[in-house]
């Protein structure tokens, strides 16, 4: 996010994107590794494995509902 040039698009994030704007909201850092690890887990992605940020959200909440 800084220093980059490229806009944000809530409907297609890279996971170094969901990372940093996760660190900002968060206020702890999110790692891209924690990102990458939810998508290997099963957090939706489109074709380009891209996030959409709110499907990603309500993605891991369904998740932290099951106690894990």
């Amino acid at each position: 996010m800084e220093g980059s040039n490229e806009e944000l698009n809530p409907n297609a994030m890279t996971a170094e994107q969901t990372a940093a704007l996760f660190s900002k909201l968060r206020r702890r850092r999110v790692s891209v590794a924690e990102v990458e690890a939810d998508i290997e887990a099963g957090a939706p992605t489109n074709d380009a494995g891209r996030l959409n940020l709110l499907t990603y959200t309500a993605w891991m909440l369904k998740e932290a509902g099951r106690g894990e």
